[in-house]
């Protein structure tokens, strides 16, 4: 027992006080937490009041329009440029912490030239958050916006200066920020590419956001207009997102997108391009992919109109990496040559830029012209080079189906089998095939080198021909005419033809006339092209033709017994 004290219950052990006899220590002091806790809400309203009055005092006697002078001479001092405030500052206290900025514009670096110019802007901040290192900002607002970023032909670009040159440290949390609203309108954003000569001017920029903040999904909606020089371009673009970042984690996700363009681009004139899916990247890992990627774009090219579509429903790209389900190409093409319909896909897509591979390729091309249409069907698997621009279709199986009133029956159809080989970075094309063509059996190698002076060789095998099926009735019946000696032609087309190969044909019927073993080498280099030797049977000879300023033609025949 404590002797004397007014509570001298203890428990059986000695050592502690029971619970009774806690409670009834305690019963004393409820008056007085009742008057602390009536002082404490009093001093709290009266630090609120004193703080509303203080900032009251703050809105209604500082006037921040005095120290415009001090704060163009800070510009001046501390980055070397002009800065100008023509409209009136106005500050913002209540919700959050703001101001309202009238006209105002900054110089280029250690110049006159204006860099930036804005008609309008006003922001504000929330107090709390900053305590905490987080930036909470009720609404951005940004009118007329001028602003214009240059690389200059040593490599820097004209915001050098104004880019902090303190590395973060290592220990220092990452800045966060909340932002409830962005918009911007009657803006104009222009980047010019000294090194390149090329301008790029985003006209009536205009932009509007819901929420951007780490994690949260915000709304994105914004329309320009696109002019370049480089190349040619004047489209005005629409686009709308839901924008989700993490900005820890380097990873962005724009999901839901609609883009739609409209104008000419290159020499496309009505073009209308629309492209809807799911975008993601991690920029840390290096992982971008897309979903139900779908694109469409029509337009008028010269005389001819064109409709196409693309849809990707799945592609990823890890580092160099990337693969794809199924790639489809749709296009539509009407042109004075004839209205062709064709189909491109790729299926099992995977590589990467110096090795890629597909399990297949395949390629439908429907074209009509007046009096004839064609249907050719190409299949092969795939493998390539991006990077050496290479393409290689290892088994190729190419169908062809002509139809039309010149044709034997009305109808001709033929498949071939082989090999496609095309090296951009040389210039090469190289293609095998043999097969059923034009109702002959047909082995053919052909080359070509060089894509805009080509030089041309090809050696070609036909079983038999028969020429009479597809020439007119007039021409098959003037064929037994004797051809002049010498007869004057415009062969001015030929003059850059690089020709150089071999035509054999085991029997060629012509005029109702049967040739067998016939033969024919041909080259062509500078103008001249030359058929010889020129056999069949016992008849042999050559023909030139002179191609160059005074076309001729010379035939020199020998008959043999």
């Amino acid at each position: 027992m404590n002797g004397g004290s007014p509570y001298p219950h203890q428990c059986e052990d000695g050592r502690q006080i029971c619970t009774s006899s806690i409670i009834a220590a305690n019963v004393p002091a409820t008056g007085n937490m009742k008057k602390f806790l009536t002082y404490g809400l009093w001093s709290a309203a009266v630090v609120v009041a004193i703080a509303i009055a203080g900032v009251a005092y703050i809105a209604a006697t500082f006037n921040p329009n005095d120290y415009k002078s001090q704060i163009i001479q800070l510009v001046k001092d501390k980055q070397q440029r002009n800065l100008k405030l023509n409209g009136d500052i106005k500050l913002v206290f209540f919700p959050g912490i703001g101001a309202h900025i009238g006209k105002a514009s900054l110089s280029e670096f250690q110049s006159g030239k204006e860099f930036m110019y804005i008609d309008n802007a006003r922001f504000s901040l929330a107090l709390l958050p900053l305590l905490s290192r987080r930036v909470v900002v009720d609404e951005v607002s940004i009118i007329g916006l001028k602003a214009a970023l240059v690389k200059f032909k040593n490599g820097k670009f004209n915001i050098n200066d104004l880019l902090s040159k303190n590395e973060t440290s290592k220990d220092t949390a990452p800045l966060e920020f909340d932002i409830a609203a962005v918009h911007v309108k009657d803006s104009e954003l222009t980047y010019l590419d000294e090194t390149t000569a090329a301008q790029y001017v985003l006209k009536g920029f205009s932009l509007n956001t819901g929420r951007i903040a780490n994690g949260v999904p915000g709304k994105l909606d914004l329309a320009t207009a696109i002019q370049s020089n480089k190349p040619k371009l004047d489209i005005a673009a629409h686009m709308k997102a839901t924008l989700t970042f993490d900005l820890k984690k380097q990873q962005f996700q724009m999901d839901g997108l609609a883009l739609q363009a409209k104008g000419a681009a290159l020499d496309i004139i009505n073009l209308a391009v629309l492209a809807n899916g799911n975008i993601n990247a991690n920029f840390d890992t290096q992982e971008f992919s897309t979903k139900n990627l779908a694109v469409t774009a029509t337009g008028v090219q010269g005389k001819n109109n064109f409709d196409a579509k693309l849809d990707a429903p799945a592609l990823t790209m890890i580092k160099n990496n990337f693969t794809g389900d199924k790639l489809t190409l749709n296009a539509k093409l009407d042109s004075a040559f004839g209205n062709i319909v064709a189909s491109l896909a790729l299926f099992d897509l995977a590589g990467n830029p110096q090795s890629f591979k597909s399990s297949a390729l395949t390629l439908s091309l429907d074209m009509k012209q007046p009096e004839q249409a064609f249907k050719i069907m190409l299949g092969s698997p795939v493998t390539g080079n991006i990077e050496q621009q290479q393409l290689n279709l290892s088994n190729l199986t190419l169908a062809v189906n002509v139809t039309g009133d010149q044709m034997p029956n009305k109808s001709i159809s033929s498949e071939m089998k082989g090999s496609l080989q095309i090296d951009g970075s040389r210039q090469n094309v190289q293609t095998n095939l043999a097969g059923g063509l034009l109702q002959s059996q047909v082995k053919a190698k052909v080359a070509v080198t060089g894509f805009q002076d080509p030089a041309i060789r090809f050696d070609i095998d036909v079983d038999q021909f028969d020429a009479d099926l597809y020439l007119p009735k007039k021409a098959a019946s003037i064929a037994h005419k004797p051809t002049p000696t010498e007869q004057p032609l415009d062969l001015a087309a030929l003059k850059n033809l690089n020709l150089e190969g071999g035509l054999r044909i085991g029997v060629l019927k012509i005029a109702n006339v049967k040739l067998s073993q016939v033969r024919l080498d041909v080259k062509a280099h500078n103008g001249l092209i030359t058929f010889s030797p020129l056999h069949q049977g016992s008849v042999k000879g050559s023909l030139k033709i002179n191609a160059q300023t005074t076309p001729h033609i010379a035939i020199n025949q020998n008959l043999t017994p």
